[in-house]
């Protein structure tokens, strides 16, 4: 039984529709649709959710074809074949109202001898019967589905032939797999490229697992190393590759390893977001944290090579581009130094104020043997649970400590509330008026469950709903 999500990876030739199958599948208009053979030429990335099946990243990728050409047509045939080494199911799409043609048969030699997992469908059929879809078996990937990815024909079929393929490859959905009783702790190490992750988790293992190497990128791939700490807790530490930003992914390995990195972030309990202590948080560091807190993931920050900031201080030197500008700290201890880091990290990072931060140097070793009980204290946090009759005798103290929400002349009033989730944790405030609760409550609100729950270290759900919405329906 495979836990992670699957990835599936449509291609085809040019100008097949694979775009407007991406957002049929998708339900939205992620992928630009034209009829310009070639439009496609980044990869896009979104994860498909439908009930009671198995949900899978989707990726639309460019036309793969033999033919020779300029640099850019070979780059996209070059990101095509790596889709087939990192996808767990190929979707192959071809045209369905036109002649097979030399780069059809191009892609499917390269499928067969790939050896993977292979749906195929022929798009731009809305009637099975006006062409030769069955024709389209002589290819040997089995019979074709015939779809209409623009007019949405068969697209439920082909969700149902996509999940009955992930079942046979041992996928299952992900309300089946239950976390109740893990032992291990998952942990993932992102952040952008050459930040350290791999030399981290080398510093744990005490020998050289993953490449270490001064160039951006070198870990291509998400690795994952079992290890066991002092108390006996058992620990997987997914090493990933280094995400950018997306202008600088397309049309090569970087879209795949951010595929990946996506995917270990959705598999870890707890994410430690590695930043670069001369560098500084950047945009790409906010993107990767905003990551992890969409996908209820808890999350350290982690401040990387602070061992060659405490050699800054001692200098008294200024690096000359490396320096956080907005943190003018050499010359001064080493601890007033970590105080004005905190206190850069909470403008930056403003809306991770329930973060712990850790300051360690991977290649010296120092500080990082803070990590996995803190992952450990995270884990436990994220399957924390409070009683509906706590929450509830809790409920007035912090609505009369507040000014009351309002809307007009009518009070927002709170009815009941109760936690439905944990790992992340959900709590659901059922209230006589959502218009009177602004945004600003709802922050209040999370800010007095953590002062007084704790929920230390993870994100947490507010969510609000209309406490006569069952009687009115």
């Amino acid at each position: 039984m495979k836990a992670s999500t699957p990835i599936v990876a449509i291609i085809g030739r040019p100008n097949v529709g694979k775009s407007t199958l991406f957002n049929a599948l998708v339900k939205s208009q992620k992928a630009i649709v034209s009829d310009i053979s070639g439009t496609t030429r980044d990869s896009l990335m979104e994860k498909v959710i439908f009930q009671d099946k198995i949900a899978f990243w989707l990726v639309d990728t460019a036309g793969l074809t033999n033919e020779k050409g300029e640099n850019l047509e070979q780059e996209i045939q070059a990101q095509v074949k790596i889709a087939m080494e990192n996808a767990d199911v190929i979707l192959f799409l071809i045209d369905g109202k036109k002649e097979l043609t030399a780069d059809d048969f191009y892609v499917v030699e390269k499928l067969r001898k790939s050896n993977l997992a292979v749906i195929i469908a022929a798009n731009k059929v809305d009637d099975g019967s006006e062409l030769q879809v069955l024709e389209f078996s002589k290819l040997g990937l089995g019979t074709p589905l015939a779809v209409s990815a623009k007019n949405y024909t068969n697209i439920r079929e082909l969700h149902d032939v996509l999940d009955q393929k992930l079942q046979e490859l041992g996928f299952v959905a992900e309300e089946k797999v239950s976390d109740d009783n893990k032992e291990i702790i998952n942990i993932a190490l992102v952040g952008r490229p050459n930040v350290g992750k791999s030399s981290l988790l080398n510093a744990f293992l005490g020998h050289s697992r993953s490449v270490v190497s001064d160039i951006p990128g070198t870990t291509r791939d998400t690795i994952d190393t079992e290890f066991t700490d002092a108390n006996g807790q058992e620990f997987c530490f997914l090493d990933t590759a280094g995400l950018r930003k997306s202008g600088k992914i397309g049309r090569n390995l970087e879209f795949w390893a951010s595929v990946r990195t996506t995917r270990a972030i959705e598999r870890a309990d707890v994410c430690v977001l590695l930043i670069d202590a001369l560098d500084g948080v950047t945009h790409q560091d906010l993107a990767i944290a905003g990551k992890i807190v969409k996908q209820g993931k808890g999350i350290i920050v982690g401040v990387n090579k602070f061992d060659l900031v405490r050699n800054q201080s001692r200098q008294k030197e200024e690096s000359d581009d490396c320096e956080v500008a907005e943190v003018k700290m050499w010359g001064e201890g080493i601890d007033e130094i970590r105080k004005k880091y905190l206190s850069y990290l909470h403008r930056k990072i403003s809306f991770l104020p329930w973060a712990p931060v850790l300051f360690f140097s991977a290649k010296t070793r120092k500080g990082i043997s803070e990590i996995p009980p803190l992952a450990r204290e995270i884990f436990e946090e994220r399957k924390k649970r409070i009683s509906t009759s706590e929450l509830n005798r809790w409920i007035p103290e912090i609505f009369y400590g507040n000014v009351a929400p309002s809307v007009g002349t009518k009070q927002g009033k709170i009815k009941y509330v109760s936690q439905v989730d944990s790992c992340p944790p959900k709590f659901v405030f059922f209230v006589n008026n959502i218009k009177a609760f602004h945004f600003s409550y709802r922050r209040y609100l999370e800010n007095k469950i953590r002062e007084k729950y704790g929920f230390f270290g993870i994100p947490i759900i507010i969510e609000l709903r209309d406490a006569m919405e069952k009687r009115k329906s």
